[in-house]
């Protein structure tokens, strides 16, 4: 596994390089199957091509901070940042939380720019073919960081919680800004638009809480009726 941890610019802030992989049973879900072995033959050979392509573009980067909550109420977490997120949900799922890792991370630019080029000559599934498979891979690198959290604080007798990003169930997409503003942004290489969306669109941002081993733990999706979100956690 291609990882490596360092410190960035203070004590408090890091960068981590993560390879992102495809899982194939995730990225059938995207193409409208169940499990790889279920996408049509056509597929199959269209997916083995882009991801020798997607191996070539994929340029993973990922900051992290890792803060202390100051403050904890039914709807408001408040960091030692000055900083408030406004969500009941997260308030919830992070109300044992000793920490609080925030984090930004991308896969560049490379997939997007080649999407919007086969969009241009007209090859509309090989693009969307290879943005789903992008979409998968900014997810993995995110998964195997919180993984690699949860081993690391595993050590210490504490875990992790579940993670959410701005825009996930009632924390609004708006204070995404609040989020960046942790971060300085010349660290980035995501830029946050005034609508609040991230540049490159492989983009994922969000908090996790660190906890002690054996404490409660939330999860919202439980308490939703929406069965079918693609996002849901059971």
């Amino acid at each position: 596994m291609n990882t490596s941890i360092y410190n960035y610019m203070s004590k408090t802030t890091a960068s981590i390089h993560i390879q992102p992989t495809i899982e194939n049973d995730e990225l059938a879900k995207l193409l409208g199957g169940q499990k790889k072995k279920s996408l049509p033959k056509s597929i199959r050979k269209k997916v083995r091509t882009a991801r020798q392509k997607l191996n070539k573009l994929v340029k993973p980067s990922l900051h992290y901070r890792i803060v202390k909550p100051s403050a904890m109420d039914n709807d408001v977490v408040q960091l030692d940042e000055a900083i408030e997120f406004t969500s009941a949900k997260l308030a919830k799922t992070l109300k044992n939380a000793e920490e609080i890792v925030c984090f930004v991370g991308t896969i560049g630019t490379g997939v997007e720019n080649e999407v919007n080029r086969l969009l241009g000559k007209q090859k509309l599934a090989d693009a969307y073919i290879l943005d789903a498979m992008a979409s998968v891979a900014v997810e993995n690198m995110i998964d195997r960081f919180q993984n690699l959290m949860e081993i690391r604080f595993s050590a210490e007798d504490r875990t992790v919680t579940l993670r959410f990003s701005p825009g996930y169930c009632d924390w609004p997409v708006s204070q995404q800004k609040k989020l960046f503003n942790i971060f300085n942004p010349k660290q980035l290489n995501v830029e946050l638009l005034d609508s609040c969306l991230m540049k490159p669109r492989k983009s994922v941002s969000g908090v996790f809480g660190i906890t002690p081993q054996g404490s409660e733990s939330y999860n919202p999706c439980r308490d939703c009726p929406t069965r079918r979100c693609e996002s849901r956690r059971n």
